[in-house]
Order: structure tokens, then C-alpha cells, then sequence
């Protein structure tokens, strides 16, 4: 079979990671949704624990029915167990930001990842980063910055713990790249990750434990189902692009938020939120731009002849 006229393969995968990560931001919107009511009556600690025992839970069945290799394999333990510790200390890091700070100003740590990992992504798997994709990053930046004019004022437990947990996201996302590349299966990425949230979860539970009802659990239950799903997608797409592209692109997520809320909210939205909203989706084709490669020789036009003399 072959592909699409034009397109090489680093192009259909620039691509192809492009529309799942777009397709990962509406899961990863729904899951949100799915946890509104429980994150406001329940603490953070317990819904990880609880989330990370189903999935857990979910993995070990899928061994048991002869998928082991597939769920527990992997053959970076090391970076896995690192990952996974990273992934959750990130997820209670949000958690605990978004109850100390107004949910606006969450945003702005959650800009920074993309810029944390293309330094990451440098630093831990020696990716050449060029000037276009600096500049393509500073320009997300400066549209996540343009939705929040008044900016953060002072510093505040909050910020710490969102500034610690972009640091910690970003850096299990450039991981999950890495590991990728030793075969590690996707879904063994999401188990273990899952294992170490529920791990954390429990060491807080006994402190924070409140009776959930029937509806509660089976929105738990929704809320994992999306979880699992946004995190082996997310898996999935870091083998495609770099990590810092994907998290990029990611943020076209807001504007998802911002329509959902225009249409069924009926809130205002600003035109400083459109221009900033239209600058992170500049910043995402400006990244996937960056990453086409250029003219290999076989394609280049051959030179003329030099007459004979």
C-alpha cells in the first residue's frame, strides 16, 4: 500500500499524532467533566486511590485473561517506576493547586509544561531544538499569558504546587517518549502509573476518607474509564511527536473549555481569551511546521551537468 502523495512518513506522523492528541484533549475535557461533583465533595488523595485501585484492578483482569506481557512487561523498570512516581506527584500537584488557587490561574502553569519539556526533552534525550520551535513555544506562552491580563498576584502555596506539578508532568511526559523507544507496551505505561497513584492515594486515605455513594462510585467509575483512556492515547501520541509538540498542541484544550462554557453556561468570553486561544493554536501548527523534514537528496533536484571543457 502507499501512502498519501506528498507525505513522507515523518509528516504522516507529525500528523497522526497531531489528530490523536486533538481527540485526547476532548477525552481528557470529558473525564474532567465527569469529575466535577466528586472533586467538590470528595478529597483529592481519596479519588486517586479509589481511581487507581479500579484501574489497577482493570490491569491485573487483562493479565490474568493472558495479556500479562502487554500490562506488566517493560524493559525500562527504572525509568517506568520513575514515570509513574513523576505522573502522580504531578496529579496531586494539580489537585491540591486548583483547590488553593482560582481555577484561571491554573492555566498558566500548565503553559509552562510545553516550554519545560522542550528543555527536558534536550536535556534527557538529547532532541535538537531549533530556533523555530523556541519560538513557536514562546508564542503558546505568550497566548496562555494573554487569557489572564491581570496576571498572579504574590505567591502562594498554590503556586508552588502548580509550578511542582508542570515540572513533574513534563517531566514523566519526555520519560514516556523515551521509554517508548525500548518497547515498552502502552498500556504497561498506564498501569504503572496508575499503580502509583493509587499507592499515594492510600498513604493519605486514612486522613481524608469520606463515605461515597452508589452514584458517586459509578461516576468514579466514568471518570477512570476516560482517565485510562486520555493516558494511553497520551502514550500513544509521544511516540509520534516529541513531547513538548504534543503538550503544545494539548493546550488547544481551552479552547474546548471556552466554548463548552459560552454554550452551556451562557458565559462571556472576552476578546482577549479568543486572541489568546488563537495564538496557542498558532503556536500548535507552528510546532508541527517545525517538525517537517527537509528535502532529502534522492528528492532534490539533481544539478545541471557541467559542460565538458
Amino acid at each position: 500500500m502507499t501512502g498519501a502523495p506528498g507525505l513522507s512518513n515523518p509528516q504522516k506522523a507529525a500528523l497522526t499524532g497531531a489528530a490523536l492528541t486533538i481527540l485526547n484533549t476532548l477525552v481528557g475535557v470529558t473525564a474532567d467533566a465527569s469529575a466535577k461533583d466528586l472533586v467538590s465533595s470528595h478529597a483529592a488523595p481519596q479519588l486517586m486511590a479509589l481511581s487507581g485501585l479500579l484501574a489497577v484492578g482493570v490491569g491485573l483482569g487483562l493479565s490474568a485473561a493472558g495479556q500479562g506481557r502487554m500490562i506488566l512487561g517493560t524493559a525500562t523498570p527504572g525509568r517506568v517506576a520513575l514515570r509513574s512516581c513523576l505522573g502522580a506527584l504531578s496529579t496531586l500537584g494539580f489537585f491540591l493547586a486548583l483547590r488553593d488557587l482560582p481555577f484561571a490561574e491554573l492555566f498558566p502553569f500548565m503553559a509552562l509544561m510545553p516550554i519545560m519539556g522542550a528543555a527536558l526533552s534536550a536535556l534527557i534525550l538529547r532532541e535538537q531544538i531549533g530556533a523555530r520551535v523556541w519560538m513557536a513555544l514562546a508564542c503558546g506562552l505568550t497566548g496562555m499569558l494573554i487569557l489572564f491580563p491581570d496576571g498572579v498576584h504574590g505567591i502562594a502555596a498554590g503556586h508552588v504546587y502548580g509550578f511542582g506539578a508542570s515540572l513533574a508532568g513534563a517531566a514523566s511526559i519526555v520519560l514516556s517518549r523515551g521509554i517508548s523507544r525500548n518497547h515498552t507496551h502502552a498500556f504497561a505505561q498506564v498501569f504503572y502509573a496508575q499503580l502509583a497513584c493509587a499507592l499515594l492515594g492510600l498513604l493519605a486515605l486514612p486522613f481524608v476518607w469520606h463515605p461515597m455513594s452508589l452514584g458517586d462510585l459509578g461516576l468514579l467509575a466514568v471518570y477512570t474509564g476516560f482517565l485510562l483512556t486520555t493516558r494511553w492515547l497520551m502514550v500513544m501520541i509521544v511516540r509520534l511527536l516529541p513531547a513538548y509538540v504534543a503538550m503544545q498542541i494539548a493546550n488547544v484544550q481551552f479552547v474546548w473549555m471556552v466554548s463548552i462554557g459560552y454554550l452551556m453556561f451562557g458565559e462571556a468570553t472576552g476578546a482577549h481569551v479568543w486572541l489568546g486561544a488563537g495564538l496557542i493554536v498558532a503556536s500548535g501548527i507552528w510546532l508541527l511546521q517545525a517538525q517537517r523534514p527537509s528535502p532529502s537528496p534522492e528528492t532534490a533536484p539533481a544539478a545541471p551537468p557541467v559542460p565538458a571543457e
